[in-house]
């Protein structure tokens, strides 16, 4: 019998032992000698022993499956710990088998206990929430070049599916305020652009730098007027989103300008 014995532990299943350490791998042989002799608490010490040289998750494993063993034999209430050490020994590795011949009755419940490791497994696996993507919008206009009109903004698309909308509102909020600042700065300088022709003793030379000046403002004055839009969009969908967040509910929004107007699509919650 201990020669069958000494044999499964050398052979002992891929799934239940894997790379265990030598060390641990001696415990076990001991381990299992005592189990044979049932001597089941001098066994459970060995198992303590050998877990305070444990060296990875394999060692874990085999470990946490014979000190289920051992307390299933060891009776007198220890039902509930054994099922936590089979645990233990699944939560890492799901398909890991019982290293010893036991019991029909212990192998049922062995096999209990996987089924509820895998439901939780599966459960936790469903409550990740999905990233979310942020897209953002890239609006400045350059003092450098005023004549060159920001026809169309890539739009910035906001998209909350599992959290709170109140957690992402800040995101609008920014893009909203951003909007406004850049509207005022290029509404500022159309207006300018717009002293210089009423003052009488501006310097032109020609018809041609007075049309200059006056397209320059114009161009300021559009890109002002779409980004003071477009801000005061994103300011009120982030207040919207603060005010109607709740955890669990989505929302899907683009918020954009073609540089005369502002456009906001999307779903709402």
């Amino acid at each position: 019998m201990k020669a069958v014995l000494l044999g499964l532990v050398l052979i002992l299943p891929a799934t239940a032992r894997g790379e265990i350490s030598k060390s641990v791998r001696t415990y076990l042989l001991s381990t299992s000698r005592l189990i044979e002799d049932l001597e089941y608490e001098r066994a459970l010490e060995q198992i303590n022993r050998a877990k305070k040289v444990a060296q990875g998750p394999d060692d874990d494993v085999a470990l946490s499956l014979y000190e289920g063993i051992v307390l299933a034999e060891l009776g007198r209430g220890k039902q509930d710990e054994s099922n936590a050490a089979f645990k233990a020994a699944l939560f890492l590795d799901p398909d890991a088998t019982l290293p010893l011949q036991v019991s029909p009755k212990l192998k049922r419940r062995f096999e209990q206990v996987r089924k509820q490791v895998q439901r939780e497994l599966t459960e936790k696996n469903k409550e990740e929430p999905p990233t979310s993507r942020v897209v953002p919008s890239t609006v400045a206009p350059s003092p450098q070049s005023p004549a060159q009109p920001l026809l169309a903004q890539p739009a910035t698309e906001v998209s909350s599916r599992g959290v709170g909308l109140r957690s992402r509102a800040l995101i609008p909020a920014i893009s909203g305020g951003a909007l406004v600042v850049a509207g005022g700065v290029s509404w500022a300088l159309a207006h300018g652009q717009k002293s210089k022709l009423r003052d009488p003793d501006s310097p032109f030379r020609s018809r041609e730098e007075v049309d200059e000046v006056a397209s320059r403002g114009r161009t300021y004055q559009t890109l002002g007027v779409g980004m003071l839009a477009a801000g005061v969009v994103g300011l009120g969908v982030a207040t919207g989103m603060y005010l109607l967040g709740a955890p669990g509910e989505s929302m899907s929004l683009r918020l954009g300008t073609d540089g005369t107007s502002a456009f906001v699509s999307g779903r709402w919650p």
